[in-house]
């Protein structure tokens, strides 16, 4: 029954996030993208420092325990999100999903040419391939017409995904220069949540002076979509995302990416009528086989 229940669990990040993508694009109308990443941020933490507290495990402690969150907090959280954000001002949130989706085609790349644990095969240069032959799938026709709102919009996404990888990467780097002696959760929860500290330091001038947030007059409606993108997508999927890890394997458990371009692009559709095209369906089956391809034989 364990089995069972934990197997079903897998459907719940990749779930949780794809529907991310439509509450942004239901939050954008109101909120500008850094004051939307800014409160899912502190949203977030407030989740995070709880969880934290109860289970006892400590925060960073001075600079040199806080200065490697700078930069993964920047291209870990504050920074793509927003962008990503950004983007769904111009594109819908289907369509952002599929491309976002290529986070782990990049983070391959990125991992064979800064670490010392990754090499290229053939098999993994052909996944690789596929994604990036889905996004020209995507993108292509359009960026012939010259460079518009579209295409910057889509750029950006891209940029994002980029910028998750290259988190996912230094991330890496970051792991051994925390204390030892703490459980494996307590060590992710410390990462997760000084990154969203952060993010929230990073995020508040950038809001303030773009965006002027105390001009907003958020509804109700609104407040519930931030406590989702701060709860849901935080407190309900990256715990479960956590425990998935411990249960099942790093391998095993990512295979809930897979769901993300799917949900995001169901989702905009029924929910908010997106129009699902020929281009896009071709390149959610290119990136999705690319990353099949990429993590069919990768160790856990």
């Amino acid at each position: 029954m364990k089995n069972l229940t934990t197997n079903l669990l897998l459907l719940v990040p990749g779930t949780v996030w794809g529907a991310s993508f439509i509450i942004v694009e239901l939050i954008l109308p109101v909120m500008g993208p850094f004051t939307l990443t800014l409160g899912r941020s502190l949203i977030s933490a407030l989740v995070l420092l709880t969880i934290m507290r109860a289970i006892h495990s400590p925060l960073p402690s001075g600079w040199a325990e806080w200065r490697p969150f700078i930069f993964l907090a920047a291209v870990n959280q504050s920074f793509p999100f927003a962008l990503t954000a950004w983007g769904q001002i111009y594109i819908e949130g289907g369509l952002a999903s599929i491309l976002l989706s290529v986070m782990p085609l990049f983070t391959m790349l990125l991992a064979f040419l800064f670490t010392k644990d990754e090499t290229l095969s053939g098999a993994k240069i052909s996944g690789i391939g596929l994604g990036l032959a889905g996004i020209l799938v995507l993108i292509g026709p359009e960026a012939l017409q010259g460079v518009g709102a579209n295409i910057l919009a889509q750029l950006a996404i891209i940029l994002a995904a980029l910028l998750y990888a290259t988190g996912a990467v230094y991330a890496r780097f970051v792991y051994p220069q925390q204390p030892t002696g703490l459980s494996a959760w307590a060590l992710r929860l410390r990462i997760v949540t000084s990154q969203f500290m952060v993010s929230i330091v990073i995020l508040l001038p950038l809001s303030l002076w773009f965006e002027a947030p105390w001009t907003i007059q958020p509804t109700w409606d609104i407040w519930l979509y931030l406590i989702f993108l701060g709860v849901g997508v935080t407190g309900l999927a990256t715990i479960t995302y956590f425990y998935l890890i411990e249960e099942l394997g790093a391998g095993t458990a990512s295979t809930t990416v897979y769901l993300i371009p799917v949900v995001g692009v169901i989702l905009g559709n029924l929910i908010l009528g997106e129009q699902v095209t020929t281009s896009m369906m071709m390149a959610l089956v290119l990136i999705l086989s690319g990353i099949f391809i990429v993590n069919r034989n990768r160790r856990a």
